[in-house]
């Protein structure tokens, strides 16, 4: 029997104006997210309804502007971008790096306590589907189209509209995470002549849909699991990072308590192919920010754990942060290290949304994402389901479908 709880609350912003100071890259990428500031972090959420028991037996798992920006690495497969992924490019500054700098950011990027407001306890359980109302208007105009949210998610209609009609970005009322649209299309995964088991390239074709701009925190999944404790007999295990600062990404969780925490809110985990197009845009970067060195505003290493959104040039095309570095993320697919061979069927194609291969090898274990060598995003490992890792965290998405058509 599901249960369901009153709680969100809110996320005023703390971080001052993100300045643009463009990059040099090459490739192509997601929306134009550069004409406005993202949200900054946002507060510790309470959570809605429970989760639904998961499982662990093995088996079935589950895109910017200026147009002369050098050339990418030539890649195997040709990929079709269009204007609305070139719009996003950053363009090339003499005085400028690859990074975007912040101005006037408050020393002390801590979460106001007062978050808490009441919301009317839901009597339906949360739906897990959209519903298209009719075809959005015109496709390369931008503007809203006609579409229906689940219950307790919102646009946020500031951010515009993407060519199909879609809110480029929206709000999970249970946790007040934003979350970016990605839209359908074809997109490198993997890397050639890099590590084994992220070869070869593919040229796979992901639905659209949305995706947390940054991990899951400290303070939201303690208000998660201290409502879990006072309605249920088994309830997530601490993370590892409960002592950490509250606006941290929480990391040290169990691949099922990752799991359970975005059921309770209407989410899933992302797959791999999912949370490597969000990262990489659709035609393959190395990094969010494009191809190139990392150059933050401030010191920064691997595996290094920092307040979400505190670094700017970790953005990826689409708007999403923290892709390269803060913690590794769980992803829903099971690990094996010759999955992308696995991938290519008979006919020499990807299967469309795919989810990963049908087993593990080893047994148990599920990829992780992020934190890899040079901050390369196309980087891939794998992790026991039981293990709790100090390294690891985890974001939602939330999948929509194709647009009806006219």
């Amino acid at each position: 029997m599901r249960q369901t709880f009153p709680c969100c609350f809110r996320t005023p912003c703390l971080l001052a104006s993100i300045l643009v100071l463009c990059l040099g890259l090459s490739g192509c990428g997601g929306e134009d997210t550069s004409s406005v500031p993202p949200p900054a972090p946002p507060k510790p959420a309470a959570v809605a309804p429970p989760p639904v028991p998961v499982g662990g037996k093995e088996g079935g798992g589950r895109e910017g502007g200026n147009r002369n920006v050098p050339k990418a690495p030539p890649k195997p497969a040709v990929v079709e971008v269009d204007d609305a992924d070139r719009e996003n490019l950053f363009i090339e500054q003499p005085e400028g790096g690859n990074y975007l700098a912040m101005a006037d950011v408050p020393e002390n990027r801590g979460l106001n306590p007062n978050y808490m407001q009441a919301i009317p306890r839901p009597t339906d359980v949360l739906p897990n589907e959209f519903r298209i109302e009719e075809s959005p208007q015109d496709a390369s105009s931008g503007r809203k189209g006609r579409f229906t949210l689940p219950q307790r998610f919102v646009e946020l209609p500031e951010f515009g509209y993407d060519a199909s009609g879609w809110p480029r970005r929206i709000r999970c009322e249970a946790d007040q995470s934003v979350m970016a649209y990605i839209p359908e299309g074809v997109f490198i995964q993997g890397k050639n002549n890099a590590d084994a088991n992220v070869s070869p390239e593919i040229s796979a074709y992901l639905s659209s849909y949305y995706i947390d701009i940054h991990e899951v925190t400290n303070e939201n999944f303690r208000k998660y699991r201290e409502f879990i404790s006072q309605t249920s007999d088994r309830g997530p295990q601490p993370p590892l990072s409960e002592n950490a600062p509250p606006e941290h990404p929480v990391a040290g969780v169990l691949w099922r308590d990752a799991v359970a925490y975005l059921e309770a809110i209407g989410k899933t985990l992302p797959t791999e192919a999912e949370w490597e197009k969000a990262a990489r845009g659709a035609g393959g970067f190395d990094h969010p920010w494009g191809f190139g060195r990392a150059a933050w505003h401030e010191p920064r290493q691997l595996m290094q754990k920092s307040p979400v959104m505190s670094y700017p040039a970790d953005l990826s095309p689409y708007g999403v942060f923290d892709m390269a570095g803060n913690v590794k993320e769980w992803c829903a697919d099971w690990y094996h290290a010759e999955a992308y061979k696995m991938a290519v069927d008979d006919s020499g194609q990807v299967p469309r949304d795919w989810q990963g291969p049908q087993s593990s090898e080893p047994k148990f274990t599920r990829v992780v994402k992020g934190n890899g060598p040079d901050w390369t995003v196309w980087h891939r490992e794998g992790l026991g389901m039981s293990d709790r890792d100090p390294q690891v965290g985890f974001r939602g998405v939330l999948r929509i479908p194709a647009p009806a058509a006219p």
